[in-house]
């Protein structure tokens, strides 16, 4: 983010739009970006033919690159203005030598619905740069959604993984059943993120993708068989259950443990007890992996009549309906969350240079600090990242604490209660670590 000099700071506290339009005449270029990205907060339609005077490239501006930051941030703000004068200067803008800005204008004129500013957006959505290709595609998709699907569903074959995230995405906002082979198609994409992102799309088609998915149970590469998996899992249908209930013992037990791990926490998901059995056998697989997934579905289908299904486009995880969940969204705190006598947070703090060993070193140096009983640190996985659990007693109370880093934040979950409390809740709190999952946003 920018950090604007003391001038424009003070133009901007104080909404001064005529102050910041004659600052966009600057002979201090570095004033007339800075100037353009405070216009681009304020939105305001004051500055709106100021902002199109930016945005116009002359061949002079070449020598300058830093005026590049001024167009682009000019080509922005005109979008969240949205006045409709602006799409002209806009359409000239896509010609810009400047990626930024071209990027800047695309995603403006979609604001603009026309089929002028359609065609003109499609002319980027094979242009060398990936990070044009992937906003072209999104600017199409909001003017045009089927059209942008179409665009998507091609782009799931891009190189960039960038490219083919915003493309799954894409389809998972607006595609529909017509999407589900080129989905499954794809399920074995080499990127943890796009598979992610394309499960979650094939997960939306519901019902209707239970039988495809099924069928490719059978496909000879074991990572897709586990993202098929995994995506029956999230669907919870039951329908599912008999195939997967055979694919962890005898004849046709899948040969890779990973897979079988996968089948084992997608019936806890599904949460049918009629897998209950197979999942007790399963506790003596020679693998680690698959027991402590049995066990963790086994956890889940024995409270499953007690829990729910927390979501917030973020985070998500089940837990049990008696907690009351609260979002806060206040600095670091996330979630807070309460029964009669637990208290639970979820809270993260950015931490680009600091690891999760790190931070869980610095819990526990406090704790000592503050005199606590029986603290201990143990390795844990969480979201499929390696974390630490530490625990540690007061006179009365005991605190579990979670930790792990996953896309440059630390996050960390505390339980808090009387200790025969919270150990009647250790089968809550395993489901609500084990079924853990945050999305990276992009």
């Amino acid at each position: 983010m920018i950090a604007f000099t003391d001038k424009i700071n003070a133009l901007l506290m104080s909404n001064d739009v005529s102050g910041l339009i004659d600052a966009l005449k600057s002979h201090d270029f570095t004033v007339r970006r800075e100037a353009a990205v405070a216009l681009e907060r304020m939105a305001d339609e004051r500055s709106a033919d100021a902002l199109m005077d930016a945005l116009r490239y002359e061949e002079w501006q070449k020598d300058y690159p830093i005026l590049a930051g001024m167009r682009a941030a000019a080509a922005r703000a005109l979008g969240k203005i949205g006045n409709p004068s602006a799409v002209k200067p806009l359409l000239r803008a896509l010609e810009d030598p400047d990626d930024e800005v071209k990027i800047g204008a695309m995603r403006s004129l979609s604001e603009f619905p026309s089929e002028e500013s359609l065609r003109a957006i499609e002319k980027f959505v094979d242009h060398p740069s990936e990070d044009i290709r992937r906003n072209s595609i999104e600017s199409i998709a909001e003017l045009d959604p089927e059209l942008g699907v179409r665009y998507a569903s091609r782009a799931l074959g891009d190189s960039s993984w960038m490219v083919r995230k915003t493309a799954a995405k894409v389809i998972r906002r607006f595609g529909d059943k017509r999407c589900l082979e080129v989905l499954l198609d794809n399920l074995d994409d080499p990127d943890t993120e796009v598979r992610r992102h394309i499960l979650l799309a094939v997960v939306n088609m519901g019902e209707y993708a239970v039988d495809p998915l099924l069928e490719k149970l059978s496909d000879p590469q074991w990572q897709t068989r586990a993202m098929v998996v995994e995506a029956l899992g999230e669907i919870g249908s039951r329908r599912a259950v008999p195939r997967l209930k055979g694919m962890l013992a005898g004849r046709r037990r899948d040969e890779n443990r990973y897979v079988r791990g996968k089948v084992a926490e997608a019936l806890g998901r599904i949460g049918d007890p009629a897998a209950l059995e197979d999942l007790h056998m399963t506790l003596r697989d020679p693998y680690l992996f698959v027991r402590r997934k049995a066990r963790e579905a086994i956890d889940i289908i024995d409270v499953e009549p007690d829990l729910e299904e927390f979501y917030d486009g973020e985070i998500s995880f089940r837990y049990p309906r008696f907690w009351n969940i609260f979002e806060t969204r206040d600095g670091e705190r996330l979630i807070d969350a309460w029964s009669d006598n637990l208290k639970i947070a979820i809270k993260r703090r950015r931490a680009e240079g600091l690891t999760a060993d790190e931070f869980s070193e610095i819990i526990l140096e406090v704790l000592n600090m503050r005199g606590l009983l029986n603290i201990a640190r143990s390795n844990i996985t969480v979201d499929s990242e390696h974390g630490y659990m530490i625990t540690a007693d007061t006179k009365n109370e005991r605190i579990v604490t979670f930790i792990f880093k996953k896309g440059g934040y630390i996050y960390y979950i505390y339980f808090r209660g009387p200790i025969e409390d919270l150990k009647e809740s250790y089968k809550y709190i395993r489901v609500f670590i084990n079924t853990l999952h945050v999305e990276i946003q992009s």
